[in-house]
């Protein structure tokens, strides 16, 4: 058989040479037959090597090996590996990253007349891309996973594409129910069938959901499932280019809320606001803790995603708070961090809350790169939380502080006085003949006089002091640092001042009203370890002595 010439090799050589690959061809010999200027370049080969002619794939191996190019080992015996690989050469593909860097994917295959043909294609672009794509769909499951709806994602032919686990816990779904692209109208219809929608016909009701939701419209609705859990369902159209692309669909569980709705009809709003558009922000730090990716914090706190990278990210935190050092501690020993609210700034100077949850990230060798998390704004519910606990010290018709709160302020005091040595004063006030009041005038006129006198007490007293309702018409004062003298100048004061107050009432009949109260005063000394009731018990006493006294008067109890 007559072998190619030399004017073939030329037509093969001008046409690898336009070829966007690198091409090698070796014969039977593992002799160099033909490669293009893309293989020298792509590989950095020195013309030298060319010099005197291709070289054999010995050679080639020996000065690939020689730079290092297999990795660590001798280059003799690296070569000669390579060279014997050759020998039992089979189709082949393989991606190999090169000192430099680059990632090169290898395709060979034998020639029928012995020897083989590789083509190199540099693939570094499309594996960076592949790593950022992965990276995004990282963010997109810890943003997904860490909201407290559940979340559905349904394409413009209803098939389900995405969701999260909190929504196949609130529907308590069955495995199996949910798969990449299961068809919308099924879910609804297996749904139907285990009672989800009521007394149905399961197929109807699936078309009859399916015809609504192909019209892509906005929707907000109530549902209340079978176990009485109410949940709150929204969903919104998404557009791609102009055109309807599918919808997104959150599940809230809002039980408790309704529950409540009457007692809690202001935190609910807020609350709503909050869950309906759950603002997140996602971020990445390195090893040290310093941002290398933000994405969305602008809108939560303010500063430019380009402004925070190279910051520290426990700079954006109060190191004060109270789980703050949960968390650094969490991040110091790479552990996960589940949903922990912690305090940070924004541009302003004010306090944002926010609901952390992040995750440690390694490398495939398992070195450690720092950490992934997302951030979500939990500001209104907290400080709602936080007005709720003010409501729950203080009473509700006066204003005042409840027995709660001054027990609480009590423990307090005392554990200063320990420390200080100084005298505690307690105050017990009684209106005189507030019964009559009620009897006569109504309990609308009793609660007037009650609020008059709160009114009074609290702004006569210092900062320091506190003044509660004890229940009924009796009132206690705290007097910080005051010994029994100074006790007893306060109460008369207050005793005084109340005598000569006259008290709007409204009525035309009656439409003003003067009321007196007795007090009772006692004190307590450093030394002394006595409970509250005690305490009380022993002003009790005084006021008791007041109202066989004549009432409108200040007693000092005995012994204190």
């Amino acid at each position: 058989m007559n072998q190619p010439g030399i004017g073939y090799q030329d037509t093969l050589q001008t046409i690898i040479n336009f070829l966007p690959s690198g091409i090698t061809m070796f014969n039977a010999d593992q002799q160099m037959v033909v490669c293009n200027r893309i293989f020298r370049t792509m590989l950095e080969f020195p013309d030298s090597l060319f010099d005197d002619g291709l070289p054999t794939l010995r050679e080639l191996a020996l000065f690939n090996a020689g730079r290092g190019e297999y990795g660590e080992g001798d280059p003799q015996v690296i070569a000669d590996q390579v060279c014997e690989r050759a020998r039992g050469m089979q189709p082949h593909v393989f991606e190999r990253q090169r000192p430099n860097g680059a990632v090169l994917e290898i395709r060979g295959a034998p020639l029928p007349s012995g020897g083989w043909v590789s083509i190199y294609t540099d693939i570094t672009d499309r594996k960076r891309a592949e790593q950022e794509a992965q990276r995004y769909s990282t963010y997109l499951d810890t943003v997904l996973n860490s909201l407290p709806q559940g979340v559905t994602v349904v394409n413009e032919k209803l098939g389900v594409e995405l969701w999260n686990k909190r929504f196949e816990n609130l529907l308590n779904l069955p495995e199996g129910v949910l798969y990449p692209g299961v068809p919308f109208e099924e879910v609804i219809r297996k749904n139907a069938e285990r009672g989800e929608y009521g007394d149905v016909d399961p197929v109807q009701k699936a078309r009859d959901t399916v015809a609504l939701a192909m019209k892509f419209e906005p929707h907000r609705l109530e549902r209340t499932r079978a176990d009485g859990r109410t949940l709150e369902i929204e969903g919104r159209d998404m557009q791609i280019d102009g055109k309807v692309a599918g919808f997104v669909t959150t599940y809230t569980d809002i039980t408790d809320r309704i529950r409540n709705e009457e007692a809690l009809r202001r935190v609910k709003n807020m609350m709503s606001d909050a869950i309906n558009f759950s603002p997140t922000y996602i971020w990445e730090t390195d090893a040290e803790g310093n941002y290398t990716h933000l994405q969305g914090v602008e809108h939560i706190l303010g500063f430019a995603e380009q402004n925070l990278l190279g910051l520290p990210r426990a700079a954006m935190l109060h190191a004060g708070s109270d789980t703050s050092g949960e968390v650094a501690q969490r991040m110091k020993a790479r552990e996960p961090v589940e949903r922990l609210v912690v305090e940070a700034r924004h541009m302003s100077g004010a306090t944002v809350w926010l609901s952390t949850s992040a995750r440690p990230v390694f490398d495939p060798s398992g070195r450690y790169m720092g950490y992934r998390g997302v951030d979500v704004d939990v500001t209104e519910i907290t400080l709602a939380r936080q007005e709720l606990e003010q409501i729950a010290l203080h009473d509700t018709l006066t204003g005042l502080a409840n027995r709660r709160k001054f027990q609480d302020r009590y423990e307090l005091e005392r554990l200063r006085q320990a420390r200080l040595g100084l005298p505690l004063t307690l105050i017990l006030v009684d209106v005189d003949h507030f019964k009559q009041v009620n009897d006569v005038w109504g309990h609308i006129v009793g609660d007037i006089c009650l609020k008059a006198v709160a009114n009074l007490l609290a702004s006569h007293l210092r900062p320091i002091d506190l003044v509660a309702r004890f229940g009924g018409e009796e009132f206690l004062v705290l007097l910080s640092d005051a010994n029994a003298a100074e006790g007893a100048m306060v109460a008369e004061k207050l005793r005084r001042a109340l005598e000569g107050k006259s008290i709007d009432t409204g009525l035309e009949a009656q439409p003003s009203l003067q009321i007196t109260a007795s007090f009772g005063v006692t004190t307590l000394l450093p030394s002394e370890n006595i409970a509250l009731e005690a305490v009380i018990e022993r002003a009790d006493g005084a006021v008791y002595a007041a109202k066989r006294g004549g009432r409108n008067r200040v007693c000092i109890a005995e012994g204190g």
